[in-house]
């Protein structure tokens, strides 16, 4: 704690930390600086230190040392930790790093590696999280107002297929662990932070705002040549974000277990995927950050969180199924590569989402995509409620967002902490091209 009672690291901590993972290191300075800014974040606060010093080598000699580290605490403002349930979602995310993140990890032995987009943890206990800062290996955030060009869209499924297919591979051949790590009543699993049915009223005037934003903005923006479905959309939309209907239908959605549940990221849109993009040809180009809201459900569910708030309208109509048959591939290669001797259970399962054969003929892939589409037909209400929430935060302006970095008693009403950004023109477009897709779609 440092005078003014908020948690931060110091000269000594960190020495400790970096002592667990580098031997015969002295570190002698450090400096610090913001970790993110406003709209950048929105539960905890972030943080980046340079600790300096010099480290002992086996020849005897002492030679210059660096490390960067970044950590996040809680906010400052008793509201915001409120508001936002960062004491919640900090828990969540403790547990990922401590146990689900290692179980998973541990699969990819003997050359069997699949995904290793997680940053190196120094600690992860309830009340800090420091871990490497992965701008020194030249990883990148895309710009959020901006969204995600078909590249880094590719890239960041691939990750996704071999992040899902590592929690296949431990339900498959560990069961019994699968099920302790999705259990949180043993203290190790991870549980649905956000859509629980007891958070309902907790959340409902949040989303209550958030669904008569979109309801204008769809509204509004909904053009011409529309004109004639307008009932038919404002009736499908009004009925999903229905105060009686919404919460409901998200936490059924983000509880429902089946043949494809998996250790879901749970917060797939762009500030939490970083991008290197002059990585080498074996090493990962992809690392996904903030495991806070990682819950057990359909991996469409992270499908359909990142392809419907990290993309436009325009190259989901254009590239859309390229984009899921990119994922089915990838999935089923990573699948190979974790159990190469042993088919899974049911294969007619797998078969289900193109699974089975890495070399399925052309004349059978539309087939196979058509059933990964009716997973993610099924998921697309889950999508358009993120939506809600993500589509104002990434196109808003850095001064319209929440300053998680303010001191309590700035925080003149808690009211402010419980609201969305309005959404201007730009997530308007994006809000009213995803309604009128899932509409066309059968999806809401």
């Amino acid at each position: 704690m440092d005078e003014k009672g908020h948690m931060r690291l110091t000269l000594e901590s960190v020495r400790e930390l970096i002592a667990k993972d580098v031997p015969n290191v002295e570190i002698t300075t450090l400096e610090e600086e913001l970790g993110s800014g406003r709209g950048d974040n929105y539960t905890s606060m972030l943080y980046r230190i340079r600790a300096k010093g010099r480290r002992h080598i086996e020849s005897g000699e002492w030679i210059d040392y660096e490390c960067a580290i970044i950590y996040k605490v809680l906010p400052q403002s008793r509201e915001h930790r409120e508001a936002f349930k960062s004491e919640q979602l900090f828990r969540n995310e403790v547990a990922f790093y401590t146990h689900v993140w290692p179980a998973l990890n541990k699969l990819q032995t003997n050359d069997r590696k699949v995904f290793s987009g997680v940053a190196k943890i120094y600690a992860a206990r309830i009340d800090l999280i420091a871990m490497e800062d992965l701008r020194e290996r030249g990883f990148k955030m895309a710009d959020r107002r901006k969204g995600l060009q078909l590249d880094h869209l590719k890239r960041a499924l691939k990750a996704l297929a071999g992040f899902h297919a590592l929690s296949l591979t431990l339900r498959e051949m560990r069961p019994e662990e699968f099920a302790r790590l999705t259990d949180p009543d043993v203290g190790q699993g991870i549980q649905e932070a956000l859509f629980r049915t007891e958070n309902e009223d907790w959340y409902r005037q949040y989303y209550q705002e958030a669904a008569k934003n979109a309801i204008k903005m769809v509204s509004d923006g909904l053009p011409s040549h529309m004109e004639y479905k307008r009932i038919e959309i404002m009736e499908k939309l009004r009925s999903f974000l229905n105060d009686d209907v919404f919460f409901r239908t998200m936490s059924e959605l983000a509880a429902s277990r089946g043949p494809l549940t998996v250790f879901c990221h749970g917060d797939c849109w762009t500030n939490n995927i970083l991008f290197k993009d002059d990585a080498e040809a074996n090493e990962e180009d992809v690392c996904l950050l903030d495991f806070q809201l990682s819950r057990v459900g359909s991996l469409a569910l992270d499908l359909a969180n990142f392809l419907y708030c990290c993309t436009s309208g325009e190259i989901r109509r254009a590239h859309m199924t390229q984009l899921l048959q990119h994922y089915h591939f990838h999935l089923m290669s990573s699948l190979r590569t974790l159990n190469p001797e042993q088919p899974p259970k049911d294969p007619s399962i797998m078969w289900e989402l193109g699974l089975l054969n890495v070399r399925t003929p052309v004349h059978l892939l539309e087939s196979l995509t058509y059933r990964l589409n009716e997973e993610m037909r099924r998921c697309g209400r889950f999508g358009v409620g993120l939506a809600l929430d993500i589509l104002p935060i990434s196109t808003c302006e850095s001064e319209e967002a929440p300053d998680m970095y303010e001191r309590s008693e700035t925080c003149k009403e808690k009211q402010s902490t419980r609201a969305p950004p309005r959404g201007g023109e730009e997530c308007a477009r994006l809000m009213t091209d995803l309604v009128l897709e899932l509409v066309h779609n059968h999806a809401l």
